[in-house]
């Protein structure tokens, strides 16, 4: 499709901005591309627990100039995601999850279960797509998508996406894997490798939410 040529080459001129704008938004409007979605992840580097995607199609008051600061998820602070992650759910935007579990890592691999888990969110939609814009992974699905690097610090809807699938996954890592298996200090740790999590592996052994095709775990 041509149309989405071109947005692919207009990506491909612009630079990464201090904040994530609605430059590409805006770029998919002009050309009569009314219903874009944005998809990111949560969890893709941890040792334990799933892999958590988020589709998230920002209402067009939430889109141009980014009026509520959208961020990529990493580089905000747990009281600002929380609170954006409340304004996205209210606003009358549509949002979904999709998760991939320890299992399905295990057998698959992160890279496609990763890919798993945004089919799912996107599934899970919906609604009517016309563009979707993914952080650094391109999918083989019906729908028009482009991956590109860096998409949860430049797109506005990818921001977004990258906040849902944070403060969910954080929120199942501390309310219901801390409780099933206490000792390792998921709340803490949300199943990243800290070393308080390595010395809780070596003293008690992996449990069932381990992937076990991760260092250290695929060593003991």
């Amino acid at each position: 499709m041509i149309i989405i040529e071109n947005i692919k080459k207009y990506i491909l001129t612009l630079k990464v901005p201090d904040l994530p704008n609605s430059a590409i938004e805006e770029k998919a409007l002009r050309c009569g591309i009314n219903n874009i979605v944005g998809i990111d992840e949560a969890g893709r580097g941890t040792i334990a627990g799933p892999v958590v995607s988020a589709s998230v199609k920002l209402s067009k008051d939430l889109i141009i100039g980014n009026p509520m600061k959208f961020n990529d998820s990493k580089k905000l602070s747990k009281g600002k995601r929380l609170k954006l992650f409340k304004e996205i759910i209210y606003s009358g935007s549509r949002f979904s999850i999709g998760i991939a579990t320890h299992k399905e890592i295990d057998k698959y691999g992160i890279v496609e279960s990763t890919k798993i888990s945004m089919k799912r969110s996107i599934f899970n939609l919906k609604t009517n797509i016309d563009l979707i814009l993914i952080d650094a992974i391109n999918l083989d699905i019906k729908e028009n998508n482009i991956g590109f690097n860096k998409a949860d610090s430049m797109s506005v809807s990818v921001a977004a996406a990258s906040i849902i699938a944070k403060v969910t996954r954080d929120s199942m890592m501390s309310r219901i894997y801390e409780n099933l298996y206490p000792g390792y200090y998921l709340k803490e740790n949300k199943g990243y490798g800290s070393k308080v999590h390595i010395e809780s592996l070596n003293l008690k052994g992996a449990s069932k939410i381990h992937r076990k095709s991760f260092s250290p775990i695929n060593k003991m």
